[in-house]
């Protein structure tokens, strides 16, 4: 369908170009009333606590705009930042700084928010002592910021799920229905997929004890609890095939986590990392004006 698989670097481009295309349009308006001028502006944060994350993007924006607009970051992507902290600081045309600031801004605040959510995860995950855990994403990202928020979720410690369709293949609920269950999927047992990859190694997600046991045996080694209860998944564990790998799924949350990382399962994947952006705000403003 696609010719290629999108690079970090040309992601951001993407991102950056749509982002300033729907906000700036033709032209900024303010420019019919607003003198040029060289001023010095600080980005700051307003939030309680929170991860950084965006940096990158923040900077893209003004590099399409004006590369003569210099920005000095006094906190780094991946720290941990507080109200009032000072986060960068910003010279050059007064114009450009606000043609930029909306969108420079909406990059920092929802790949923040990703972040922050992430650490929040992780915490939890640190104080229950489980060594062997690892908490990773899902598809559920915001539309065209797939690799921006997959990027975040690292800065927050988590672990990157697969990227794609193109990635890796999961055999989910909707295929099994296609393809007449589980039964029907035993056909497949040493076929190779269109890549050349043995079908068996590749993730299975399952959604009751009857097709778990039925997975492991048809030999599949990366099984998917889909909607499973805290006992149900400790019973899975204690039942599973040596070699086995199982990732627990669906309407985990920080109030219920803890529960399932003791079960013992080797991974968690959350759609709450990506799809619910959580308010990290930061403001732009504008501290000493030159000449015009």
């Amino acid at each position: 369908m696609f010719l290629k698989i999108e690079k970090l670097s040309e992601a951001i481009d993407r991102n950056v170009k749509d982002a300033l295309f729907e906000d700036i349009g033709f032209g900024d308006r303010a420019e019919a009333i607003i003198p040029v001028r060289n001023v010095i502006a600080e980005v700051k944060c307003n939030t309680d606590h929170a991860i950084l994350s965006g940096q990158f993007w923040f900077d893209k924006c003004f590099q399409f705009i004006d590369k003569s607009v210099s920005i000095e970051w006094l906190k780094k992507d991946g720290s941990q930042v507080r109200k009032g902290d000072k986060i960068c600081r910003m010279t050059g045309q007064n114009l450009s700084i606000l043609a930029g600031e909306r969108s420079a801004l909406n990059f920092l605040q929802v790949l923040s928010s990703t972040s922050t959510r992430t650490r929040e995860y992780l915490s939890v995950l640190k104080e229950s002592g489980v060594q062997n855990c690892v908490i990773v994403d899902t598809r559920k990202t915001v539309p065209g910021l797939r690799l921006a928020q997959k990027y975040a979720v690292r800065l927050g410690g988590g672990a990157n799920q697969r990227f794609g369709l193109w990635d890796a293949l999961l055999v989910k609920e909707n295929h099994l229905i296609t393809l007449g269950g589980l039964k029907k999927l035993a056909n497949l047992i040493g076929v190779v997929d269109s890549k050349g990859e043995d079908i068996k190694l590749l993730q299975i997600e399952v959604e009751t004890m009857k097709e778990y046991k039925l997975a492991m045996s048809l030999g599949f080694k990366h099984i998917l609890l889909d909607n499973f209860s805290i006992s149900e998944l400790a019973k899975a564990v204690e039942n599973r095939i040596t070699g086995v790998t199982l990732e627990a799924s669906g309407g985990i949350n920080l109030n219920n986590i803890l529960g399932y990382i003791k079960t013992g399962v080797d991974r968690i994947s959350i759609g709450d990392l990506t799809k619910n952006i959580y308010s990290v705000d930061f403001s732009l403003r504008i501290v000493e004006r030159g000449n015009s």
